[in-house]
């Protein structure tokens, strides 16, 4: 109780101070002497009256009427403050970028340097309400609850793909020949391992998550979570494109396409497909509760026995917006990186292992969950060698991460589901080590939201500025990207609690 009112005392402080800082900081920077007040012109004054506002309205709330106020609202008014907060942050990292960004809006140096205190006053208010709510947060009796059903490497797992998409993207901007020459074929190989292990895992959720939510409380309300899903990611996948096109990334017509799914995203391709691949999983898991495991078991053979048929049909060309939504949902023509179709075939994968993982939870034996690894990753091993060879070593990797992935051919999703099966296995393997806080407070927490991971990860890829190209900077870059990410998703659920 006493810690709540010295922070309840400590935030107004806080704010006031900043804002008196801020305000006199404001004043002190050269400008505009014409139709001013006091050697202050109206244009400033508002922005002073801005960044006093904050502090104004603590001491309206310090007032009787303004304190009968607050307690009748608290719960909307802590809400309100929380979605200001976090988006102010967002805007404030924008704001401070402009500078070496190159947006579609652009500020003299004069304006962004006047507009500084308002934006600096806003973002640390931000960031005291954040400090307020986790030492708030802290201060209460968190009661004991149950262990987590979670499996931790799995989430971890998927946080791993995720590290290595992003970090992909962040190689992207800066150029894999610049960045690693001769070696950049079989880097990116292995960069382009994290998206058949990000869908093969997604299978494993829709066999392990919305299958049980299905059995448990009913078909309905797991086709309303999926439905939910699909359009948080869609939103997502909207503000990505919105701030490639804000960043000069994409032209209006090309951002008005990608919205619609007849045109590309430079990095968020993945919340486009993912939002198509979750309204899938619908009639995936009737199909799976109807007739069980053993029909998702066929869909790798269906996919490509049907991938015969596909390659005769007449497509529309490359050229052609459609041509783009057709590349997405079968793979052809040859312009997506994702194909519905195709990626089928993780899904199936996923969904198999997932089933021999609950049932080996259940028995308490292990064995025929790896067995189904091992086996999985010898057919995919065996198919791999009969596709590829014979080839060289730097044709192989050249193939696997350039035609194998863009034309959808056999070889990219045997040899990627080899690569999210070892992976899988490995992080099964350690999954005792995996329960370290620093890992749970990183890889594994963008495993748990992957939504935000790959929308936040992506916008910070788009909005940096590609500086340098020493491996100092590249390095802070993709900190910054990754750290960015883990941020915003701490804060996020900060706010949310």
């Amino acid at each position: 109780m006493e810690g709540q009112r010295f922070l309840d005392k400590l935030f107004p402080w806080l704010v006031w101070i900043v804002s008196l800082i801020n305000a006199i900081w404001l004043m002190l920077i050269p400008g505009e002497k014409s139709g001013s007040f006091l050697n202050i012109s109206f244009q400033r004054l508002i922005l002073i009256g801005l960044i006093l506002l904050p502090g104004i309205v603590l001491l309206l709330v310090r007032t009787k009427w303004g304190k009968a106020l607050a307690t009748r609202f608290a719960e909307r008014i802590s809400i309100t403050i929380s979605i200001i907060s976090f988006w102010s942050l967002i805007g404030v990292v924008f704001f401070l970028l402009m500078p070496y960004a190159r947006y579609r809006l652009e500020l003299s140096q004069e304006s962004w340097l006047r507009l500084l205190p308002v934006v600096v006053t806003y973002g640390l208010t931000a960031l005291f309400w954040i400090g307020y709510k986790w030492m708030q947060l802290r201060s209460q009796f968190v009661p004991e609850t149950m262990a987590d059903s979670r499996e931790v490497f799995i989430d971890f797992a998927r946080g791993f793909a995720i590290l290595l998409a992003v970090g992909s993207h962040a190689f992207y901007v800066f150029g894999y020949a610049v960045l690693f020459g001769d070696a950049m074929y079989q880097v990116m190989s292995f960069t382009r391992l994290a998206t058949p292990s990000f869908i093969l895992i997604t299978g494993m959720m829709f066999e392990l998550v919305y299958l049980r939510k299905a059995e448990k409380h009913g078909f309905k309300t797991m086709v309303q979570s999926l439905v939910s899903r699909a359009v948080q990611c869609y939103l997502a996948y909207g503000v990505t494109v919105l701030i490639e096109w804000f960043n000069t990334h994409l032209s209006t017509g090309d951002a008005q396409l990608a919205f619609i799914f007849l045109g590309n995203s430079l990095f968020s391709g993945i919340l486009q497909f993912y939002t198509l691949f979750l309204l899938l999983a619908i009639p995936i898991i009737w199909l799976r509760r109807r007739f069980g495991i053993w029909l998702i078991m066929m869909l790798p053979v269906v996919v490509w026995l049907g991938e015969i048929l596909l390659d005769r049909l007449a497509w529309p060309s490359p050229e052609q917006p459609l041509g783009h939504l057709t590349a997405l949902l079968f793979g052809h023509p040859a312009v997506s990186n994702f194909s519905m179709w195709h990626a089928l075939t993780f899904m199936a994968f996923g969904m198999l292992v997932g089933y021999m993982l609950k049932c080996s939870k259940q028995e308490g034996n292990w064995k025929s969950f790896q067995i189904t690894l091992l086996r999985l990753f010898l057919i995919c091993l065996v198919i791999s060698l009969v596709t590829v060879l014979p080839t060289s070593w730097d044709m192989f990797f050249f193939d696997f991460s350039n035609t194998f992935r863009i034309h959808h051919e056999l070889p990219y999703y045997s040899i990627g589901s080899m690569g999210a099966f070892l992976l899988l296995w490995i992080t099964w393997k350690l999954r005792r080590f995996l329960a370290h806080s620093w890992l749970e407070h990183t890889v594994i927490t963008l495993g748990r939201d992957s939504l935000w991971a790959f929308a936040v990860g992506n916008s910070l890829v788009a909005v940096l500025p590609a500086l340098s190209t020493q491996t100092w900077y590249v390095v802070l870059f993709v900190a910054l990207v990754l750290g960015g990410s883990i941020v915003v998703i701490k804060a996020k659920k900060l706010l949310n609690s």
